[in-house]
């Protein structure tokens, strides 16, 4: 064997070598290591828990803080709800039932301001909210008409009360039966023996309910994850209502006038 042929020989069975340890080193379990999922049991924190838990008071960056008057709907009232005499005679006479935080037991349990000022840009964002997350069931003009009810799913609530007071509430139900209640007022304060428009209800009711829901409505928190764009909405639901109430001699002359052809037509 001449010296080159044993290098080349040599060489081979390293390189054979080699492979057969990086082959090896590939069948060290690799592909069921251990892979711990959120919160499952271990033995990896104090906790635990597979996720090293979060110190006391953190919040992700951007987060509102439970006080923000971004987030905070309520007022120290709201926050523990007291009911009448009167409902509780008449509805939880042992007294067993206390109303939880956020029952519209009282207008003055929510906010009645805006967190901040509402610009032209916010209602305009407001409006673009509104048709695509709740005229589908509230209708374009907030009549409670929307597609939705249309096919037979429960009618939400009018935005507006009917003039002549004689209009009823055909989507208010307590149990099976239909409650009476007119046109334009909240169902939620009604429940507790509250009779409150929903033009007058406080903007942190209507917050509530979008982000909580209430009824045959689902909550909206996940359609509308930022907390300023249910503001919007409230501003832009607010400019609705103006609109449908406004006396005619309020307007300006030149919607007077548009108003009058319109109706001449």
């Amino acid at each position: 064997m001449t010296p080159m042929t044993l290098t080349r020989t040599r060489f081979g069975i390293v390189a054979l070598t080699l492979g057969v340890v990086a082959l090896a080193g590939c069948q060290q379990k690799m592909a069921t290591q251990p892979a711990p999922r959120p919160y499952e049991e271990s033995a990896m924190f104090a906790n635990k828990q597979s996720v090293r838990p979060l110190e006391k008071g953190v919040v992700h960056r951007n987060q509102p803080t439970a006080d923000d008057p971004l987030v905070a709907w309520l007022t120290p009232a709201g926050k523990a709800p007291q009911v009448s005499k009167a409902w509780k005679e008449a509805v939880d006479p042992t007294g067993n039932t206390a109303p939880t935080a956020g029952a519209p037991t009282d207008v003055a349990n929510f906010v009645t301001e805006l967190p901040f000022e509402l610009t032209v840009a916010d209602l305009t964002r407001g409006q673009s909210l509104y048709n695509g997350a709740c005229a589908l069931c509230h209708g374009g003009a907030g009549y409670g008409n929307g597609k939705i009810p249309e096919r037979g799913y429960l009618k939400p609530p009018s935005y507006h009360t009917d003039p002549n007071g004689t209009e009823r509430d055909a989507g208010h139900f307590v149990g099976e039966a239909l409650k009476d209640l007119p046109v334009g007022y909240s169902r939620g304060f009604d429940r507790y023996g509250k009779k409150v428009p929903l033009k007058e209800v406080p903007v942190g009711y209507i917050y509530q309910v979008i982000t909580w829901g209430y009824g045959g409505m689902g909550s909206h928190e996940t359609q509308i994850p930022n907390p300023a764009d249910r503001w919007r909405i409230i501003g832009y639901v607010r400019a609705l209502q103006l609109s449908q109430s406004l006396p005619v001699a309020e307007l300006p002359a030149k919607n007077r006038d548009e108003l009058t052809k319109a109706g001449s037509k």
